[in-house]
Formats: structure tokens, C-alpha cells, sequence
């Protein structure tokens, strides 16, 4: 089942279940599961949606998702919250990117730098974003858009994939500077091709 307007793989999967729902019994958790991954991948509900995706976020709830047990589940720390908050006001602007990066030993950075990519999205004219960090001798990246920009192309341009609102790369034995050089020529390149 492909449906490439759907927000997300929870969101057809809810819309499986309202038609085949004899004898299938949905427990709460599983509901609040399928709603998470919902909130994820429309960054709560801001980014490619559409009625199907709410008919399915109403359907869950019918379920028995519970919007407080969501909730709880993106709840972080407040060391990583710190950490977050250091990454986004460390961010600089470059071609209407937010570029922020941290180097290593910073809390549970696999989930930081995700959440950060996220919070600079809401910094006006800011298309993209995009949040590197050491990790295992080299460098990650996390990508965000709302659409405006492609940030899968640019991720891929680095040897990574993803959505065209949500990607990464991992770049293996590179320092923290030339990533992020690598990084600027690649949304350089983005540019060059749309003009």
C-alpha cells in the first residue's frame, strides 16, 4: 500500500484499520504508538497534512490514544533540554539555513540534535535546518524543512537520504570543520541547481 500524500506510515496504517477492523482489537498503547508516530512525522501536526490526516488522528483517539501518555513520550530531561537549548542559540544563518553543531560528550545527543533541527524551524526566515555533531570518529547530521527546501537533496548530496523534510548523513572520519564545509558547499550546489 503506497500512498505518497499520506503524512505518514501511522496515518495508513489507522486508515487500514478503520476498514478492516473485524476481530482486531487495538489496545491503548498500541494506539498511542500509532498517534506518536503521527506527531513525529507531521512535526505535530504543522507539516504535510491534510483531512486524512486528522480523520486518522481522531480515529486513534477513538481507540483510546490519550494525548497526555503522547506527550509524555517526547518529555526529555532537563540536562538534554539545556543541551537543545545551547544548540539552537549557538545556530548561525547562512542562505536562509540555520546550521547549529555540538561537539562530543553532549548528553543523549541522537536525540538532541533531532529536536534542535526541529525548534530552529520556528526562527522567521529560516527554510531549513540543520544540527551536526560528533559522533562514533565522525559526523552526523540532522535536517529540517518545511518544505520550502528539499533537505533530502542536500543530505544526499553528503552520502545520506531521508525526506524532503526531515533527512540526515553520517560522514565517517571527517573533523567537525570540514563536515560543516561540506555542508555549506552542498547548499551552495541546491542553490546553483534551482536558479
Amino acid at each position: 500500500y503506497v500512498e505518497p500524500y499520506a503524512s505518514s506510515a501511522c496515518e495508513m496504517v489507522a486508515e487500514v484499520l478503520q476498514y478492516i477492523m473485524d476481530g482486531i482489537k487495538v489496545r491503548p498503547a498500541e494506539a498511542d504508538a500509532m498517534y506518536a508516530g503521527i506527531v513525529i512525522d507531521t512535526q505535530n501536526f504543522t507539516n504535510q497534512t491534510g483531512v486524512r490526516t486528522f480523520e486518522a488522528a481522531a480515529y486513534l483517539r477513538k481507540l483510546g490514544a490519550d494525548m497526555v501518555e503522547v506527550r509524555k513520550l517526547f518529555s526529555t530531561s532537563m540536562d538534554d533540554y539545556q543541551n537543545r537549548s545551547k544548540l539552537v542559540s549557538s545556530a548561525e544563518i547562512y542562505r536562509g539555513c540555520a546550521i547549529a553543531s555540538s561537539s562530543a560528550g553532549v548528553g543523549d545527543i541522537k536525540i538532541v540534535a533531532p529536536q534542535a533541527a526541529d525548534e530552529l524551524l520556528s526562527i522567521s526566515d529560516v527554510d531549513a535546518s540543520f544540527v551536526l555533531y560528533e559522533y562514533d570518529g565522525g559526523v552526523s547530521m540532522s535536517a529540517r524543512s518545511l518544505g520550502a527546501m528539499n533537505v533530502q537533496l542536500i543530505m544526499e548530496a553528503l552520502g545520506g537520504g531521508g525526506h524532503q523534510t526531515m533527512a540526515g548523513a553520517q560522514l565517517a572520519g571527517v573533523s567537525m570543520e570540514n563536515a560543516r564545509q561540506q555542508l555549506l558547499e552542498a547548499i551552495d550546489n541546491f542553490y546553483d541547481k534551482r536558479s
